[in-house]
């Protein structure tokens, strides 16, 4: 029960202050520069290649037959790459009139396609980029590319969001310079930390959407700004740890990483969340999910359904806030219609 509130706090709080997207994949991500920064100030020598940082590795789950599982039961299955992550086709629901509840949480057949990321870089550090990984959280697209010479080039992070850029370096010295970008005005913010500086370019591209290059002092300013005007389109789906049967009627992915979706009604408002953990015990009366065994609790916060996935290592944990209402039928049928696809990674507990 811990392991459950712990995570419905940290959810909702990061949700409801719409922290800065992938504090651990930047954190990630600057590590890896400094320690690459550090070996070529120092003339080390580099005896093999820097892995991607393990937050971003996407395991592959043994894959189980659907025909191997009961009808409507948490199944993997395996993942194209253009995998649904569904959002439904309706529009978001008119607000609750002051003074009464809000409707009761309604389930629907998926009507849309995977979110896409919607650029890619053309030109690239020396010895190029791997091919990125893209996740949405709170409604902000990120596309990581790893270096592929961990020397002399660098690794590149590009996220696009409606909302402008925020950063979380407090104390840190920093200084800002104008740039043009792609026929837009820009800015160039330097963050000096050693042993390599922070580089973040961003602008607004057009209405409702910013877009922001992060990499580190191994490219010069110009470097990063030609990057930046080089942006080509594309669309890269992001990473799809589930399929669903059901969605919630009226509301939209704003998340999509390889341990968590999230459906709401606006960006940074999550109202459904599905979260794939490590496997722990179950505690309490168990109810069935398909041919699985649950936990369903309520409290005044949230109804949080919790399915031991045995053959597959790992726990889904299904949280809806209590202010959208759902019945325990509703909330067993959205998860038995949950499918693990092979890109999902169960997130570590503790």
């Amino acid at each position: 029960m811990a392991d459950v509130e712990a995570l419905l706090r940290s959810t909702m709080r990061r949700h409801a202050t719409h922290a800065p997207v992938g504090p651990d994949l930047l954190a990630a991500v600057h590590a890896r520069s400094h320690r690459i920064a550090r070996r070529r100030r120092t003339a080390v020598t580099v005896l093999a290649a820097v892995a991607v940082p393990a937050a971003l590795a996407v395991s592959v789950l043994t894959a189980v037959p659907r025909d191997a599982a009961p009808p409507g039961s948490v199944a993997v299955v395996p993942s194209t790459g253009t995998t649904p992550v569904s959002a439904p086709a309706s529009s978001s629901p008119a607000a609750t009139p002051p003074g009464q509840p809000p409707p009761a949480l309604r389930l629907v057949p998926p009507a849309s396609a995977t979110p896409v990321f919607p650029y890619r870089p053309v030109f690239t550090p020396i010895g190029g980029l791997a091919a990125p990984v893209v996740t949405l959280v709170d409604g902000e697209l990120t596309a990581y590319y790893a270096a592929h010479d961990p020397v002399r080039g660098a690794d590149v992070t590009i996220r696009v969001s409606a909302r402008a850029p925020e950063f979380t370096d407090p104390g840190r010295p920093f200084h800002q310079t104008p740039q043009r970008v792609r026929g837009h005005p820009a800015v160039l913010r330097t963050v000096v930390m050693p042993p390599a500086d922070r580089l973040s370019l961003y602008w607004m591209e057009g209405a409702g959407q910013w877009v922001r290059v992060d990499t580190d002092d191994t490219l010069t300013d110009a470097d990063v700004v030609r990057l930046a005007d080089a942006l080509a389109p594309a669309a890269v789906p992001v990473v799809v740890p589930f399929r669903f049967d059901v969605v919630p009627a009226g509301m939209t992915v704003n998340t999509s990483t390889d341990s968590e979706v999230a459906f709401g009604v606006s960006a940074g408002a999550p109202a459904v969340d599905c979260t794939l953990l490590a496997p722990r015990a179950l505690t309490g009366p168990t109810v069935r999910v398909g041919r699985y065994a649950a936990t369903l609790r309520r409290t005044g916060a949230a109804a949080t359904l919790t399915v031991a996935l045995d053959d597959l290592g790992a726990t889904l944990v299904v949280v809806v806030p209590a202010r959208y209402p759902v019945t325990n039928a509703d909330l067993i049928r959205f998860a038995r219609g949950i499918q693990v696809t092979s890109q999902a990674q169960p997130r570590p507990t503790g």
